[in-house]
Formats: structure tokens, C-alpha cells, sequence
């Protein structure tokens, strides 16, 4: 009898040890399928964990856990339907964002490809409201010429009023048309004014993306003085909102003290100065762009991320040789140097 029992707790110690081997060389026997340990929060944010999962969590973030305690994969926490609106809604917003830059981009190319400096883009407009200027004084001298014999008429119809005789009926013709054509030539003047006004804005926005798209090709050419000497051009970083405005207020001041041009367009974004007319005219041209985002972007509830910006200035002087001497002189080098002292 003592052997039977001495052969028996042998028998389970052999047992034990089987089972303890199995659960150390293969733990996934004993979590074949989909027995891993599920894991989720509670209504008060308390972890659960068990074989199943209750029905009303079903639709929570499930973490599933194998024998040695690791996590094997995640089932993401359901979307609500107002959740999923709100991500559809954000796609569609970040494809159209990604539509308009494409658009921009592909804008601002062509405006490169069509113009070298953007005094080329300058002098074109003037052309453009050179030929609309012409227009309109043809079409204001041939409104005096035809109010001067719309009153010959006038007076005609007058003095046969007067004496009691009937117009003619070629009078009336004469004077119906007379009308038409002062009130038809009168509407062409106010379509060469609005076109006036669309040619402006549309150049003014062209400036505007030229300058940009320019100063954000040569920016990180403008960190090596030999460059920046070859362009004639000052870069001048900020971080600080404060500190940029209070910069772009002083160059801006520096430019209308400076420059010899008259500034043509001043926005949030770019100043600039009319084409140099002569040889020894000095025309200033200054941007803001955006340089680049912190890649770390730590954020606290006390801060805000920044984005550092650069102040692009440069001086243009006229296309020909005594212009371009002008350009690589002293002078102009004294001008930049002037600058950044007046900025920083």
C-alpha cells in the first residue's frame, strides 16, 4: 500500500511537471484561438480584465494580452456617428486645402516661368494700363466730339420750336443716334475703368505671389553674405510675433525714407517699390514668409507653437550696365548693411 501511494505522488509530480513544460515552451497551446486575456476600462476608468467581454463594452478600446502578460494587438475604441462625421468632414477639408496649394503652386510656377524679375511683372502691367489709358482718351475725345454735335442738333430742334415748324423726320434720326452713340461710348469708358480697377487687382495679387514665391526660393541662400551681397539682399529671422511686427514696422519706414521709387504696393505681406527708372534709381522690395516649423512642437497649455518667419529685403536697380554697376557698388553694400541696423 505504501508503494502504491509513494508511485502515485510520483505519478503527479510527473504531471505537474508536464504542464509546467507546456505552459513554458508553448504558452499559445494554452491560448490558441482567441483565448487571449481581454482588457478594458470600467464606467469609472478602471481596468477589467477576463476571458469575454461584456456586451457594453464591446464597442471600447480592448487590449489583448497572451499568458507571458504582453500585449498581442489592440482593437481601437469605436467611432460614434458624430465622431466618423467629424473625420469625413476633416478628410474633405484636407483635401481641399491639398487641392488649393496644388492650384497655388501651380500659379506661382507660371508666374516664374513668365516673368524673370518682378520688375518685368511690373512693367507689364503699366503696358496693360498704358493701352487702357489710350483707350479711354480716345473714347472721352470722341464723347466731347459727339456731345459737340448733339447740341448743333439740339439747338437745330430748338429753333424749329420756336418758330413753330415740324422737325424733320431726319433730324430725329440724327438726334436718337447722337444719343445712343454718347450713351454707348459713355458704357465702353466705364467698362475700360472697371477693367482698370480688375487689371490692378489682378497684378497686385501676381505681385504679391511673385515676391513670395521668389523670396522662399532664395532664402536659404541669403545665410551666406556672398550670396546674399550676389542678390543684393538681407535676410533677417524672427520668432516672435511681437519682434516681426516691430521689425517689418521699421523696414518698412527704412523703405519709404530710402528707396528713390515710390512704394507701389504695401500689404501684411509685402512692400514694394515702383520699377527704377534711371540708372541711379534705387527701387526696395521686403517680404515675410514663413521659414520653417519646429519639427520637435512640444506644446504646453501655457504655450503656443512657433513658426519661425524671415524678413526678406532687397534692392533692385535699373537693367542696364550703369544699373547693374550701381547694384555692385559700395553703395548699395553700405544701403544693406544700413538696413540691418535699422531692423535689428
Amino acid at each position: 500500500m505504501t508503494y502504491f501511494y509513494k508511485y502515485l505522488d510520483k505519478f503527479k509530480q510527473n504531471i505537474l511537471f508536464i504542464s509546467l513544460l507546456l505552459c513554458i515552451l508553448s504558452p499559445s497551446f494554452l491560448y490558441a484561438g482567441d483565448s487571449y486575456i481581454k482588457c478594458w476600462k470600467n464606467a469609472k476608468g478602471l481596468t477589467e480584465c477576463g476571458n469575454r467581454i461584456p456586451r457594453e463594452h464591446y464597442h471600447k478600446r480592448i487590449r489583448y494580452i497572451d499568458a507571458q502578460g504582453i500585449t498581442r494587438k489592440i482593437k481601437d475604441k469605436a467611432q460614434t456617428a458624430e465622431e466618423r462625421e467629424s473625420q469625413k468632414q476633416l478628410i474633405a477639408l484636407l483635401k481641399k486645402q491639398a487641392a488649393e496649394k496644388r492650384k497655388k503652386d501651380a500659379y506661382d510656377n507660371i508666374l516664374l516661368k513668365t516673368y524673370l524679375t518682378v520688375d518685368d511683372l511690373l512693367a507689364s502691367l503699366n503696358s496693360r494700363l498704358e493701352i487702357i489709358k489710350s483707350r479711354s482718351m480716345v473714347l472721352n475725345s470722341l464723347i466731347k466730339l459727339k456731345q459737340t454735335k448733339y447740341q448743333i442738333l439740339i439747338k437745330q430742334a430748338a429753333d424749329m420750336d420756336r418758330s413753330g415748324r415740324k422737325k424733320p423726320e431726319a433730324l430725329v434720326t440724327k438726334l436718337d443716334a447722337a444719343r445712343k452713340d454718347i450713351t454707348a461710348l459713355k458704357a465702353q469708358l466705364i467698362e475700360e475703368k472697371g477693367n482698370t480697377k480688375m487689371i490692378k487687382s489682378v497684378f497686385a495679387h501676381d505681385v504679391e505671389r511673385f515676391i513670395l514665391s521668389k523670396s522662399t526660393k532664395i532664402k536659404d541662400k541669403l545665410l551666406t553674405d556672398k550670396q546674399a551681397n550676389k542678390l543684393h539682399a538681407v535676410r533677417i529671422d524672427c520668432t516672435d510675433q511681437k519682434k516681426c511686427n516691430s521689425r517689418w514696422g521699421k523696414a518698412n519706414k527704412f523703405i519709404t525714407a530710402s528707396a528713390t521709387t515710390p512704394v507701389l504696393y504695401s500689404t501684411s505681406k509685402i512692400i514694394i517699390s515702383d520699377i527704377p527708372s534711371t540708372d541711379q534709381d534705387i527701387a526696395m522690395s521686403l517680404s515675410i514668409i514663413n521659414t520653417q516649423s519646429y519639427s520637435d512642437k512640444v506644446i504646453t497649455k501655457n504655450t503656443k507653437e512657433q513658426q519661425k518667419k524671415s524678413l526678406i529685403f532687397q534692392i533692385r536697380c535699373h537693367p542696364q550696365r550703369e544699373g547693374k554697376a550701381l547694384c555692385a557698388s559700395e553703395k548699395i553694400s553700405h544701403l544693406l548693411k544700413d538696413f540691418k541696423k535699422a531692423i535689428i
